[in-house]
């Protein structure tokens, strides 16, 4: 196996021996200075199919947080009927990641379409479960069990992923919305940055959640107002974001569901000098 690219210390973008690329987990593979080979016994595991903007999330994200995603995964795979999107490792560790920072800053989001989830989709729900029982277990943080339905809401996401048409259109609206911050905030986002790709795989969370919710219930009223006296820079752009998902697909954010979308905006434009500020 050749590595061609160091993502981090124990991730790496290799070539296997038919010249196709990988990303290969392996304790301290990453140490060298590529391109170099190494054996298949220093790796640990392997992923093919992934986007290296994808893969790149993981230089943020603890490993445990990583290992937690990827069993959560095999779960998912031998459970669900389906085949998932070959980056659900990393955009699902991102989100773990981040619902551990919320839990440790006390931020909450309600979710207005659990019995929803509960009845069409039963087994994605049971393994956003297992993943809040895995992540209490492995990492010694419990996740409110709220938790289990965004994580079963991902997991639809990598499916419908497969379906292709539905993807295809959400990213030339979530093209659009880039566009439209970069307007707002006078920045320019890198396409193939792993924040562009965090963002991106955010924004198809977003838009299928509000697609298939109902009014949302609110218990954090407090939230959007302080975000938006902390970055209003991001509020004001953020607010443009939901006028533009109001006019090309019907979607009316909640004050709760703009505050995340604000969260979001500040980490894609992160040390831009955009006057965002940091999360």
């Amino acid at each position: 196996m050749k590595v061609i690219k160091n993502i981090n210390n124990n991730v790496s973008l290799c070539l296997d021996s038919t010249g196709t690329e990988v990303v290969a987990f392996g304790k301290g593979i990453g140490f060298k200075r590529p391109p170099y080979e190494i054996s298949l016994s220093e790796i640990d595991k392997t992923f093919y199919g992934v986007s290296e903007a994808y893969a790149q999330m993981v230089q943020d994200i603890p490993v445990e947080v990583l290992n937690a995603a990827d069993r959560i995964v095999d779960y998912a795979k031998k459970t669900l009927p389906v085949t998932l999107s070959p980056n659900i490792v990393f955009t699902l560790a991102d989100h773990i990641n981040f619902a551990i920072q919320r839990v440790i800053q006390q931020m909450s989001f309600n979710l207005p379409i659990t019995q929803d989830l509960q009845h069409l989709f039963e087994r994605e729900v049971q393994v956003g479960r297992y993943a809040v029982e895995l992540i209490r277990a492995d990492l010694h943080i419990a996740l409110p069990e709220e938790e289990s339905f965004y994580i079963a809401l991902h997991i639809i996401g990598a499916e419908a992923r497969e379906a292709g048409a539905c993807a295809e259109s959400n990213e030339q609206h979530i093209e659009r919305i880039v566009t439209l911050i970069e307007r707002d905030l006078a920045v320019s986002i890198d396409r193939d940055g792993f924040s562009y790709a965090r963002f991106v795989s955010h924004m198809h969370y977003l838009i299928k959640r509000c697609q298939d919710s109902e009014d949302a219930v609110q218990e954090n009223e407090g939230l959007y107002e302080s975000l938006r006296a902390l970055y209003p820079d991001a509020a004001r752009s953020a607010t443009h974001v939901g006028t533009y998902l109001e006019q090309a697909l019907g979607i009316f954010l909640s004050d709760e569901e703009l505050a995340y979308l604000i969260m979001h905006i500040v980490r894609l434009c992160k040390g831009k000098g955009s006057g965002t500020g940091t999360l």
